[in-house]
């Protein structure tokens, strides 16, 4: 679906993917904490982290929410620790989170998720590379009715990179469905039952749309000018990026096709289906030749057929108990994690009076 949005921002507005066909069907909402949590991963930034929180703050002062920022330092060795420290001595809005090493990006968003109250939870790179301005404007699409917010960088590099970049999201658009432009960019937004979902493990956080979309998101990405960084260099980049990517395309491809509806693409029935075929299968062969022996007097010990028949019969029998193995693992997983196999969007009821 494309369509123009109207804006005072200098940065281009054009809403380049959406899933929703029909906006009129979204239901507007609003936060009911009035919180609105933005996490920052950061990695010896020093030279942006402040004006990153500073740039926050003179948002914070153009909107209707309540910020509640969260920089997450991921085990920097410069001043990134200190300077983070610093804000959130002065500054009630800012919650500062040190991991104890470098554990990496998603861990950095999973640290921040989990300690985030606000019911729009946005994430926001250190880096400056989009403007700070579009947090509002993340933050009005959310309450128009989306569910996930993403921002596509235009101009953001050539070369070799856009070259990989492009190969790379042609796949995972084929594997997931969804044509997401900038699954790299820093700034995104959801709501929190989204959030506190996202289980991110390895580098799965590049993947956050394709996830939210297997519990039916509404999703929008719209169109923001790109910055290059004043100081410093990603420490989240690097040739070994796209082999990672590969190789997490796997779990993506499994998340997205066998968790998609956890209530019909049960173990037991996957297992437990095509065991059923192979057993039947391999008790009608034995049937089959067992009654040629006993009619006939046909010989069963030069009957590879036989011995195929047997072997399916067992196989099928093996495959019905990794079903039910499967079973056990999933009541186990929901239950002691305190998931849910589904996503509530919202909830209406008559207010006391």
């Amino acid at each position: 679906m494309d369509t123009k949005e109207k804006s005072n921002n200098e940065a281009p507005a054009e809403i380049v993917t959406s899933n929703v066909k029909d906006i009129a069907r979204l239901i507007k909402r609003r936060s009911e904490n009035g919180i609105v949590s933005i996490v920052i991963p950061c990695y010896n930034e020093s030279g942006n982290i402040g004006k990153t929180i500073d740039g926050l703050l003179d948002q914070e002062k153009k909107s209707d929410y309540k910020f509640e920022i969260i920089p997450v330092d991921d085990g920097s060795k410069d001043d990134t620790w200190n300077i983070i420290e610093s804000y959130s001595k002065k500054h009630s809005q800012v919650i500062g989170i040190q991991q104890l090493g470098n554990f990496g990006q998603s861990q950095a968003y999973q640290a921040g998720f989990d300690i985030a109250t606000g019911d729009y939870v946005l994430i926001c790179s250190a880096d400056l590379e989009t403007p700070l301005e579009n947090i509002n404007r993340i933050i009005d699409y959310l309450d128009s009715g989306y569910d996930f917010v993403n921002t596509n960088r235009v101009g953001r590099w050539g070369g070799d990179r856009a070259v990989k970049s492009g190969y790379a999201n042609r796949i995972i658009k084929k594997i997931s469905g969804m044509d997401i432009q900038d699954r790299g960019s820093g700034m995104k937004g959801m709501i929190a039952p989204l959030a506190q979902n996202l289980k991110f493990y390895g580098d799965m956080h590049r993947f956050i749309p394709d996830y939210v979309s297997v519990y039916g998101a509404r999703i929008v990405e719209f169109s923001t000018k790109f910055q290059d960084r004043e100081f410093g260099v990603s420490a989240y980049k690097g040739h070994k990026r796209t082999v990672k990517v590969l190789l997490d395309l796997t779990t993506l491809l499994f998340m997205l096709y066998f968790a998609k509806k956890p209530h019909t693409m049960m173990p037991g029935r996957l297992f437990g289906f095509t065991g059923a075929i192979m057993a039947v299968s391999g008790g009608f062969i034995s049937f089959i030749l067992i009654l040629g022996k006993l009619v006939f007097g046909s010989a069963l010990s030069d009957r590879p057929l036989f011995t195929t028949g047997i072997l399916m019969v067992v196989l099928g029998v093996i495959m019905a108990m990794f079903g039910m193995l499967g079973e056990l693992l999933m009541r186990i997983y929901f239950e002691s994690s305190g998931r849910k196999p589904y996503m509530v969007r919202q909830i209406s009821r008559k207010s006391e009076s």
